[in-house]
């Protein structure tokens, strides 16, 4: 058991009367030292916020600052297959290969004509299209180039709604993704891609 010395040195740390002090501080104490942090922290916010917004100054809002120059773009492959890239399927199972026409039909959709029309720029073929920026306005109005869903001819699903996938001929569509301010070929020769099947 505690001898009522301790007792009363504890009682007196937490509220000592005599002294009028709470924790070993008086009142003035306390609302120094807690005025000193609120201005404490409040400079630490304020140089945050500062340094957050020179920081938001250098950066564009169309076009990253640093961007990986590839001499190759990414590649999406569609329809999406395992991780080992790999589409096995069996002409005569028309389960195991529906689901691949079903997401190129989801994926195609965008590129019908109509929609394209709408949305996309009529472009000159092998020419590049580049766009300026409009004064003030950065990247606005800027459009991409047209492309329609039936430049795939079988491959386009209007034709063959099952993409060749009930008779052994397979459409695999493979689709470059977008790097700002590549330009793409090498030499005046377009891009090429080999695919097989095993």
């Amino acid at each position: 058991m505690a001898k009522d010395g301790e007792k009363s040195e504890w009682k007196d740390f937490v509220w000592n009367p005599r002294t009028r002090e709470f924790l070993g501080r008086t009142a003035s104490s306390w609302g120094l030292i807690i005025l000193f942090y609120i201005i404490f922290y409040l400079f630490l916010g304020g140089l945050f916020a500062l340094t957050m917004y020179i920081m938001l100054q250098t950066l564009d809002d169309h076009k990253p600052t640093w961007q990986d120059r590839l001499s190759t773009p990414g590649l999406v492959i569609r329809p999406h297959a395992d991780e080992a890239f790999e589409i096995v399927y069996s002409m005569q199972k028309t389960e195991s290969w529906d689901m691949y026409a079903q997401a190129l039909d989801k994926f195609l959709s965008p590129y019908n004509n109509t929609l394209q029309a709408q949305k996309n720029h009529e472009c000159t073929p092998d020419q590049y299209f580049l766009q300026e920026d409009s004064g003030d306005v950065k990247n606005n109005p800027k459009r991409s180039c047209q492309f329609n869903r039936t430049i795939l001819d079988i491959c386009s699903g209007l034709e063959d709604r099952y993409y060749g996938y009930q008779i052994g001929q397979p459409c695999i569509i493979i689709k470059l993704n977008r790097v700002i301010g590549l330009l793409p070929g090498k030499d005046g020769q377009a891009p090429s891609v080999t695919c097989g099947a095993k």
